[in-house]
């Protein structure tokens, strides 16, 4: 199962035999949802702001939605780009993200667990997943995300390590 650390000061990623080949199969696929406007998935991360108001909604999409499905295109490339195969025999085993890169990934994720659930019909947290391989990468997604989300909220308010170069040889040690 995947684990993530702080590393630096960002956070490293490891990732069991597969996984991110997995990942980054998911993510290059998410990018056909986007494109898609009858996608019932790409309705779920887009759902409407005035669901009473036809005319206001359409309002908001023409001046939100473009932008919007560009960001999380783009963060779904960013994780395709950041493991670079679909092949789980060659995709690496381990990877160091920045704070940005994650907050990304995290964003992705959710879409990713978005369109997986409108796919086995998941509507809400009481809603059971299936046993199936598709119902366990929904979780695996699941545990990934929440586990990034953790990494991310203790790096928060922790200041970038000085650099070797730079650094007072006068001062103390870190004893972080």
């Amino acid at each position: 199962m995947t684990r993530i650390e702080r590393h630096d000061t960002g956070l490293r990623i490891h990732f069991a035999e597969g996984e991110a080949g997995i990942l980054g199969s998911l993510a290059r696929q998410l990018g056909a949802v986007f494109d898609d406007e009858a996608d019932p998935a790409r309705a779920r991360m887009l759902p409407s702001a005035y669901p009473d108001d036809a005319e206001a909604d359409a309002e908001f999409r023409r001046w939100t939605s473009d932008d919007l499905v560009d960001r999380k295109a783009a963060a779904a490339r960013g994780i395709a780009d950041a493991v670079g195969t679909d092949d789980p025999a060659s995709a690496p085993t381990s990877l160091d993200l920045s704070v940005a890169d994650a907050d990304g990934w995290a964003r992705a994720l959710t879409d990713l667990r978005v369109t997986l659930a409108s796919r086995l019909g998941i509507e809400s947290d009481d809603d059971r997943v299936p046993n199936t391989m598709t119902g366990a990468v929904y979780e695996w997604l699941g545990h990934l995300q929440w586990t990034l989300v953790e990494t991310l909220d203790e790096l928060d308010g922790v200041e970038p390590a000085a650099s070797s170069d730079s650094a007072d040889p006068e001062a103390p040690e870190d004893p972080r």
